[in-house]
């Protein structure tokens, strides 16, 4: 604003007031000149730019047109009026112009951003869609030895003698088939979860209910729960599984618990609602201050099989998203700014018709 306009105006302003009065085409055109400024200002500052360009230009130039201030300017007064009210005219359309074509542009941006977004979920989803058959199939071949050796196992035991030295051996081959068929309950959870059951949810009162079920870990490892207060906000009630929220969250603030387990932290949830492309959401932000996840692991997270940790079976945090995704909303994560943590966004649709569905039968 400052070279583009305010700079000229003074030039032209000051040019006009030193030139004599018998220099009557030179008045003309630094009459003209003036619209480089306003329109200027317009492109950079939008509508109120080239207003208060043009209104100033207006105020510095009325005395030199109509006062015998310095050197007057020549022209007819009719003429001289008419360009007045043309400096605020070209300095309200155009800058009304360019305020529209960002409003525009941002709309475009916007819509670009969502259909990556869109993008994203779509690829992901039909690549846990692939992966989730393959998995189902997996824990059948699994599932299916497994029930004759637990029958075989239950035959055996009552051979083997309690004091006998093959005992030990034995009860751990049987520790693990319990081992290896929770592997496979785990396999068919991620694979095929339960259709939701949706419900009027009051999602303070489901982040109430997670907070007492973590109350105890997180005062063992001496981190802080911070729970949004109750509101009668509509916003913070959809149609959702409540028990299928529980689960989601409940992963979330366990592995945001995990993360800290090496210093003491805070584990924040926040409700608030958000516009997603003509979509309303309701959200629940899950923070945590422990270490950030490397960019290259963001997106992978939630990724079957995919885990930071060298115990975890990379599940968790995959059946939440396909939990969100039945639901028809969406699970994000993102690191916190200057490496303060991590936060976790379940976005649920507002405004979906709540009901009883028929539960499907799980395999």
């Amino acid at each position: 604003m400052l070279l583009a306009a305010w700079v000229p105006a003074v030039v032209i302003t000051v040019l006009h007031y030193l030139t004599g009065a018998e220099h009557h085409g030179f008045h003309d055109i630094l009459r003209r000149l003036y619209y480089l400024p306003i329109i200027l200002a317009s492109f950079s500052c939008g509508l109120r730019g080239g207003l208060l360009v043009a209104t100033l230009v207006t105020a510095a130039y009325s005395p030199h047109a109509f006062t015998h201030l310095g050197h007057m300017d020549p022209a007819a007064p009719l003429e001289k009026s008419l360009e007045l009210l043309l400096y605020l005219v070209v300095g309200g359309v155009t800058g009304r112009l360019v305020d529209r074509e960002r409003a525009r542009q941002h709309e475009l941006g916007e819509a670009l951003k969502e259909q990556q977004r869109t993008a994203a979920e779509l690829i992901r989803a039909g690549r846990l869609a692939a992966l989730g058959e393959m998995v189902s199939a997996m824990a059948h071949e699994i599932k299916n030895p497994l029930h004759a050796l637990r029958g075989t196992a239950e035959v055996v035991d009552a051979v083997v003698p309690k004091d006998a030295p093959q005992h030990r051996l034995w009860e751990l081959h049987r520790q693990e088939i319990d081992r290896l068929e929770s592997v496979a309950v785990r396999f068919l959870s991620f694979a095929r979860p339960s259709p939701p059951e949706r419900r009027s949810v009051d999602l303070a009162q489901v982040v109430e209910r997670v907070r007492t079920l973590i109350a105890p870990q997180a005062q063992r490892d001496h981190v802080t729960i911070e729970v949004p207060e109750r509101t009668a906000d509509p916003a913070q009630t959809v149609a959702a599984d409540e028990q299928q929220l529980v689960q989601v969250l409940l992963n979330i603030s366990l592995n945001g618990l995990q993360a800290m387990e090496a210093a003491a932290g805070s584990l924040s949830f926040q409700l608030a609602r958000e516009q997603r492309h003509r979509q309303a959401f309701a959200v629940i932000r899950i923070e945590n201050t422990g270490p950030t996840i490397p960019e290259a692991k963001l997106e992978r997270i939630f990724d079957p099989f995919f885990t930071t940790k060298e115990s975890g079976s990379g599940l968790g945090l995959s059946i939440a998203a396909r939990i969100v995704e039945q639901h028809g909303g969406l699970l994000e994560v993102e690191n916190l700014p200057a490496g303060r943590g991590v936060r976790f966004s379940v976005l649920l649709p507002e405004g979906t018709s709540a009901g009883p569905t028929t539960p499907q039968p799980r395999v």
